[in-house]
């Protein structure tokens, strides 16, 4: 039987958004609740902000006044670390759901400053007791270099895998137009024959149906951490084509085969297209080659409650 390590633990969250980070805290919450713990999640800038429908799901109690002694917790995404207080009782754990979006995005001079300065705003957090978590073994392993060490808490998807017998799969790849669009449009310029069709603007049930009609899902985005888009198709019987890049790089966040992983250089249209075409020509072998993408997305749920017992139980 084990037992809560804090007394309270509060989550800080953005008031008021509702997407895949956001809903990371908000199951993280949930988990610990459901293990005995005592969490709440806490928004910023905005404490009185109800929880979003789309969370509601979750048991999520919010505690409006931050007030945390030193038996107790605070964990905060890494956009949020500037409101972590470099001196408090309580444990403090920066939650690193992403690391490339946690640096500037200018150019030049003001990127180099920006970057200067927000390493070594971790640096002092981590010299005055602040502990790190990461979702992703690529954000561990760029942290490592700014010698930020920690442990993995992963997530997992809120998605029902189909049932044998859904509808015939056609020639589409599915994209998300937010994730690495450049690299999208130059494929779609080299095989205009091809059916591209973006995710957008549709609410949870349409992508999920989307993704049990299309035969393949691509994403050349950053992956700055373990997104949640591939494996969801992947859970949904899609294959997944990814660039090789940021997580998708790491076989422990991204466990597909090499073939399924294109590096982004002069001979991606070339070598898209000849995988494409023997995906749309056969697909239920490609199917079956990713079953074990699809078993490591299914187990993440049992490996996300082990991660939780083992941070915040004892």
């Amino acid at each position: 039987m084990t037992t809560c390590a804090y007394g309270k633990i509060a989550v800080l969250a953005p008031s008021g958004v509702q997407t895949g980070g956001p809903e990371l805290l908000h199951q993280l919450v949930h988990e610990i609740r459901r293990q005995g713990g005592d969490a709440y999640i806490h928004y910023v800038p905005d404490p009185e902000a109800p929880v979003p429908e789309r969370y509601r799901v979750y048991d999520t109690p919010p505690m409006k006044e931050l007030k945390l002694g030193k038996n107790d917790c605070l964990v905060g995404p890494e956009t949020m670390v500037r409101q972590f207080p470099l001196f408090s009782k309580a444990e403090r754990f920066i939650w690193w759901l992403s690391f490339d979006f946690f640096l500037s995005q200018r150019s030049g001079a003001k990127r180099i400053a920006a970057n200067t300065y927000k390493r070594s705003l971790i640096k002092a957090q981590t010299l005055s007791g602040t502990r790190h978590l990461f979702q992703s073994h690529y954000a561990r392993n760029c942290l490592e270099r700014w010698g930020v060490s920690g442990g993995i808490l992963s997530d997992y998807l809120s998605v029902v895998p189909p049932q044998s017998g859904g509808p015939a799969r056609e020639d589409i790849i599915l994209y998300n137009p937010k994730k690495g669009l450049p690299i999208t449009e130059r494929l779609q310029r080299a095989h205009p024959g091809l059916t591209f069709k973006p995710i957008i603007n549709m609410t949870k049930a349409e992508v999920e149906d989307a993704f049990s009609r299309a035969k393949i899902y691509i994403d050349f985005g950053e992956h700055p951490g373990k997104d949640r888009l591939p494996r969801e198709a992947a859970s949904l019987g899609t294959v997944v084509i990814a660039g090789r890049r940021g997580s998708a790089a790491f076989a422990e966040d991204m466990p597909l085969q090499d073939q399924y992983k294109l590096a982004i250089d002069p001979s991606l249209e070339q070598r898209f297209g000849k995988l494409v075409g023997e995906v749309f020509g056969d697909f239920d072998t490609h199917f079956a080659a990713q079953a074990p993408y699809r078993d490591f997305v299914s187990g993440e749920r049992e490996m996300f409650s082990q991660q939780v017992r083992e941070t915040f139980f004892r």
